[in-house]
């Protein structure tokens, strides 16, 4: 008996219930599905297309682009997946109402917000890597040579991490919209726009993955993975803490 009631005995049940719920929330499996399906299609299309200039003898007009740059792009934006996963695991338990505090103070919520941060790395991990592999087989099919998959891992790590982020903010907002649109915005422009300008933003969680996967896998700088990491890591404890505090308010 004791041992079932042990800590980890605990979280391995708390992790196990929630991984069980993502399953089941219809939005995650979905976006898992058609994201794979979309850069499936996406990344076959422009095999095609970058084949007919290459026929049509309009090769310079691809300003250099290959297949492999192509698909990363395209992963590149396709990072709402893993925001929107992260935002849907703690969003699946946004209340509405009045009673919405009584219903949401459990025992535990520390142990409960760590699992739920499990499931979103678990879950941005397999769509990194579903997503990944749905890029690279019409590569392989085109004949296009041999595909350098360590660009693919640095993208999968930051697909993680960013989900980790969009997680983190809903959990301390309470809302879907503050924890996935302030990430996309700066993620998909913002970040670009104003790193462009402020020499100091190359250490911003994006850029620093952005400059791996964009660049062949080249490793960054220790300092801007040790920058990256102290980001997520900061994300994810403000979130934390305030899931714990809303039993006390």
């Amino acid at each position: 008996m004791a041992s079932t009631n042990s800590a980890p005995a605990r979280f391995t049940a708390t992790l196990s219930a929630e991984l069980r719920k993502a399953r089941s929330f219809p939005a995650i499996p979905r976006t898992l599905l058609l994201g794979a399906l979309v850069v499936l299609a996406a990344t076959a299309f422009g095999m095609d297309q970058l084949a007919r200039f290459r026929v049509q003898g309009r090769g310079g007009e691809l300003a250099g682009m290959s297949g492999t740059d192509w698909s990363l792009t395209l992963l590149h934006y396709g990072q709402a997946i893993p925001i929107l996963l992260g935002a849907w695991v703690f969003g699946q338990d946004l209340p509405a109402g009045p009673r919405r505090t009584a219903f949401l103070a459990t025992a535990g919520r520390v142990r409960l917000a760590v699992a739920k941060l499990l499931t979103v790395a678990s879950a941005a991990l397999a769509a990194g890597v579903l997503c990944s592999l749905a890029a690279i087989m019409p590569l392989l099919a085109s004949g296009g040579g041999p595909v350098q998959l360590l660009p693919y891992g640095w993208l999968i790590g930051y697909w993680v991490s960013v989900a980790l982020v969009a997680a983190a903010l809903v959990a301390a907002t309470r809302s879907l919209l503050l924890g996935v649109v302030p990430v996309l915005v700066w993620t998909i422009g913002a970040s670009d726009l104003l790193a462009a300008r402020f020499p100091f933003l190359g250490g911003a969680l994006d850029q620093v993955f952005k400059s791996a996967y964009m660049q062949a896998g080249a490793a960054p700088p220790a300092s801007c993975l040790i920058a990256a990491a102290l980001q997520v890591a900061a994300a994810v404890a403000v979130g934390i803490a305030v899931h714990r505090r809303r039993d006390v308010r």
